[in-house]
């Protein structure tokens, strides 16, 4: 992953999410969509640009985003 790709991130327990409900896992929290602004794996914690806010994740909760996060159907 680089600075600037749009990825995909597992919610932490701390965002209110109960709109986004219809894409969880199997722990409960769903997956949002997000550019990547910093990440260092010295870290293994991602800055990500989210809803206007600054997010700072677990680098095991980020994966980049493909073609399958773009499916209309």
């Amino acid at each position: 992953m680089k600075d600037g790709d749009l990825v995909r991130f597992q919610a932490p327990h701390w965002m209110d999410l109960k709109s986004e409900i219809d894409h969880n896992d199997a722990c409960g929290m769903p997956w949002l969509m997000g550019l990547l602004i910093e990440y260092h794996a010295w870290e293994k914690v991602a800055t990500i640009a989210y809803g206007g806010q600054l997010v700072r994740v677990q680098a095991r909760a980020v994966e980049k985003a493909g073609k399958k996060d773009f499916s209309s159907g």
